[in-house]
């Protein structure tokens, strides 16, 4: 019986020291993900360009789902070569062009998707655009969709993290225009990550 115990115990001190790097990892992570939602918060919060501050609104934090380290997947880049034109609907009925730049192809929870990356056709910016909705929209989350910030570098690959979609303003605000995902970026699976419905009490 001694042996036994004492065959044991190197055993459970080796699967304790192995788990430590991953511990600290989610743990490393869970808190660069709860920093980037605080500064988000600020901003809103504080910012004389946020939505609650420009028409003078009562500030209540936006919530959002437990994080879960499942909904950041990594994504493969093929950039679009063509300059293929997209018209956007936006909230207040109007409509807005970009270019489409970039698919990004990931697998979640065991099957493949798609999102297309967009940049605004007006001007002459590098900034991307990535609006998407999932079977949540419009339940749990904004029904019109919710924004990704993504960065594509010199790489085919990327990441993309759901825990850090956002609400456009106009779930803040009616008064808002802001386009709606493109119909290539309605994902037939529930996102339960990110940032949920605004429902000030």
């Amino acid at each position: 019986m001694r042996k036994i115990i004492w065959l044991i115990i190197p055993i459970f001190i080796f699967l304790i020291i192995y788990s430590w790097p991953d511990s600290e990892s989610n743990q490393h992570y869970l808190e660069e993900i709860h920093k980037q939602i605080d500064n988000r918060n600020k901003y809103l919060a504080y910012n004389e360009s946020s939505p609650f501050n420009q028409f003078k609104l009562n500030y209540e934090a936006p919530t959002y789902y437990p994080i879960d380290e499942n909904y950041k997947v990594n994504a493969q880049v093929e950039r679009i070569k063509e300059r293929d034109i997209i018209s956007l609907g936006t909230s207040d009925g109007k409509e807005e062009t970009y270019i489409k730049y970039a698919w990004l192809s990931f697998s979640l929870k065991g099957k493949s998707y798609k999102l297309v990356v967009l940049k605004p056709n007006s001007i002459d910016s590098e900034t991307l655009f990535c609006g998407f909705a999932d079977a949540t929209s419009g339940l749990s989350t904004y029904g019109g969709g919710r924004y990704l910030d993504v960065v594509i570098g010199k790489s085919n690959k990327t990441v993309i993290d759901f825990n850090l979609a956002y609400n456009p303003y106009c779930a803040y605000v009616s008064d808002y225009s802001c386009p709606f995902p493109p119909t290539e970026n309605i994902l037939d699976i529930e996102i339960f990550a990110g940032e949920l419905n605004y429902k000030p009490k």
